[in-house]
């Protein structure tokens, strides 16, 4: 029997380990506390279908389609209208019938609604049957009401059990919210929970629930904070200042538990690795949008030395090379330390990680060489408008260089583009679509959707300053039988009541279509569905890059030749030479019409001003091969041989084989899952 007990509830991705957990367990081994973990996520996958799962965990967080199908073990008394919530959102529907062709989706999504029960009796049994003297459970994006299912039931079952949640769904104001409605859960971890963990199981295993509060660690929300009115209501918030004396994660458990699933032929796990936490960029110039930090935004980074001992103990541990890098940035000091050393090891690593935008070419090309496959550079928006908006602190010229510079060494680029800002026109989606269809050869956004207000968003914190009245996203209320005011302490994700965009359906948002018609944007959005059209085979298990819409050159040295396979393209093969030959060559950064100059005559004998260079440059627009923006010139056709990209399966985040789960499963027939 372990004293301690973790658990993983739905749904949280099944195809990589949780970090939170193995931390929690490395730091409690380190006390010669050997606790239980258990990953029922993965026993769900199996009772509702892997591609049931997957099409719930990987869409939509805000439809909160995973937090209603547990809404009912949850809340057995609450009765909301499912109809109104499922026409509510049925925009997203059109994404959830690539995972489910051939099934009707709201009889999917109440069968696993029904299917919940059983499961949270299940766990909750074995959880009793365990006899461990305190549960916990970690919570982020849609794991909070399977949690609260289950800790109530073991509650009912096993009553001397004490229980506590902890993760992003837990922190500061959303914790007191949870621990003051849901009396079941006897504390709250707020905040990073490494440092403080041990300290807090001992504190209760030796004094139990009613232990005194004031010797529980900072960050720790106890029962005594729902009685007392001593104890402060502020919320607290837990920090690691040192990273190197977290202890490197252990994911034993969840490989055996994956291991003894009868969906281990269908998954290819990946690793989750954490280098930093906070962000440099955001202690300084915070994101309007942005509250994935949430008060714990200021920068903490590994050293060199453990960033390296953990890739290597790591990949000998588990015998895999693929890493998800899960900070909010990418340290460039260890731009000069740990990135080098990586590319000069024997190992052979698919690694995925969250960048600036502004890298140079000598940065994207260290990064691929040292395995850094997949890179989110934060590439929120095409236009500098909005990008100002943001706080981003990047241009739109930055990212379509980065892009095109990504394509050519090979590097999967994960962007989107954010819409809805506030003070934003739509004039500036329109000229946006003046040029964005002239780089369909390289990889395209996500999607195009209008943004969250975040919890710990400047957007949320200072809400007058941009005129915003934000409320709970409307789904909360389908999910949740609570009060408005409670919710409010509850939701993470809001919008704005001043401007209810259409994400969701609803009768409203078709009563005021002539204030919310965004022309600019909805041409925008459909460019970007077709653009992903081109690109699907990039989705496929095995990659077909002969599939891809083509802009390349070969240079002999004097003359460039070039390939154009865009819809765009207005001719299929051209030739340049002369100053023609020069313009472009220099411009394969993007320079400034007087560094264009300077460039050139430092090439050529005789110089040449920009009055003989402006006719070739208007004709290399005309020819839609070179890019005019933000008053700088960039060259648009990839430079020789383009290396290949990783195919899905390869992918540093983990895989699910959707195509292989159906054949033997259902008679579904495989479908491209294009992203959302």
């Amino acid at each position: 029997m372990s004293d301690v007990c973790l658990v993983l509830m739905p749904y949280a991705a099944v195809e990589r380990p949780s970090i939170a957990l193995g931390l929690l367990k490395a730091r409690l081994q380190q006390a010669k506390l050997e606790p239980t973990i258990l990953y029922p996520n993965i026993q769900f996958a199996e009772e509702i279908g892997l591609d049931v799962y997957a099409m719930i965990s990987e869409n939509f967080i805000e439809t909160f389609l995973g937090e209603w199908t547990f809404s009912g073990v949850l809340f057995p008394e609450f009765n909301p209208n499912h109809s109104e919530y499922f026409d509510l959102i049925s925009p997203c529907f059109k994404s959830y019938e690539n995972y489910l062709p051939d099934r009707n989706l709201k009889e999917a999504f109440l069968a696993v609604r029904e299917q919940a029960t059983a499961f949270i009796e299940s766990v909750a049994q074995s959880v009793a049957n365990l006899q461990p003297r305190i549960i916990g459970c970690s919570s982020t994006f849609q794991q909070h009401c399977a949690s609260l299912a289950l800790l109530k039931r073991v509650r009912e079952l096993a009553p001397e059990i004490i229980t506590f949640m902890g993760g992003a769904n837990c922190e500061g104001a959303m914790g007191l919210a949870t621990h003051t409605h849901f009396s079941w859960v006897d504390f709250i971890i707020s905040g990073e929970g490494d440092d403080l963990f041990n300290e807090f199981c001992y504190q209760l295993l030796d004094g139990g629930r009613e232990v005194d509060p004031s010797i529980l660690p900072y960050g720790v929300i106890s029962p005594s904070h729902r009685t007392s009115t001593k104890i402060s209501i502020a919320a607290p918030r837990a920090s690691v200042q040192n990273l190197d004396q977290v202890p490197i994660p252990d994911y034993d458990d969840y490989f055996q538990t994956l291991h003894a699933s009868t969906l281990s032929p269908y998954i290819q796990p990946g690793l989750l690795i954490e280098t930093s936490r906070g962000c440099w960029w955001g202690q300084k110039h915070h994101c309007t949008f942005c509250g994935l930090n949430g008060s714990g935004i200021n920068y903490r980074s590994k050293s060199p030395d453990r960033v390296l001992k953990e890739f290597t103990q790591l990949c000998e541990r588990y015998g895999l090379r693929k890493f998800q890098v899960v900070d909010n940035i990418l340290d460039m000091n260890h731009m000069n330390t740990v990135i080098p050393v990586l590319a000069a090891g024997d190992e052979a690593y698919n690694i995925f990680y969250e960048t600036k935008a502004n890298l140079r070419w000598e940065h994207l090309q260290q990064l691929a060489q040292a395995g850094v496959r997949c890179i989110q550079p934060g590439i929120e928006s095409m236009h500098n408008s909005i990008l100002k908006l943001m706080n981003k602190g990047n241009t739109a010229w930055m990212n379509v260089q980065l892009l095109k510079w990504a394509r050519e060494l090979g590097i999967i680029v994960f962007w989107n583009i954010l819409a809805d800002f506030p003070g934003e026109s739509d004039e500036w989606y329109v000229e946006m679509m003046e040029w964005l269809p002239l780089i369909a050869h390289l990889q395209p956004p996500s999607g195009a959707s209008e943004i969250r207000y975040d919890r710990f968003s400047p957007y949320y914190e200072r809400p007058s300053d941009w005129g915003l009245n934000l409320s709970p996203l409307r789904p909360y209320k389908y999910v949740y039988p609570l009060a408005p005011e409670i919710l409010s302490e509850l939701a993470y994700f809001f919008e704005d009541q001043n401007n209810l965009v259409t994400r969701y359906a609803t009768e409203e948002n078709e009563q005021t279509s002539e204030k919310t018609e965004r022309p600019g944007l909805e041409n925008l959005k459909l460019w970007v569905n077709q653009w992903n059209r081109l690109w699907q085979s990039l989705y496929y298990k095995e990659h077909k890059p002969e599939y891809l819409p083509i802009l390349s050159m070969n240079d002999s040295g004097s003359l460039i030749t070039i390939y154009d396979s865009r819809p765009c393209a207005t001719e299929s093969l051209l030739f340049l030479e002369g100053l023609a030959y020069w313009v472009y060559k220099v411009c394969d950064r993007a320079l400034t019409y007087r560094e264009v100059v300077s460039e050139i005559n430092k090439k050529l004998d005789v110089p040449v001003s920009w009055d003989e260079i402006f006719p070739i440059v208007s004709e290399l627009r005309e020819r839609k091969i070179l890019l005019d923006i933000d008053g700088r010139l960039l060259s648009l056709a990839l430079k020789g041989s383009c290396s290949p990209y990783l195919s899905v399966s390869e992918l540093p985040a983990g895989y699910i084989d959707l195509h292989e789960f159906r054949r033997h499963n259902s008679k579904s027939s495989e479908k491209v899952l294009l992203p959302n």
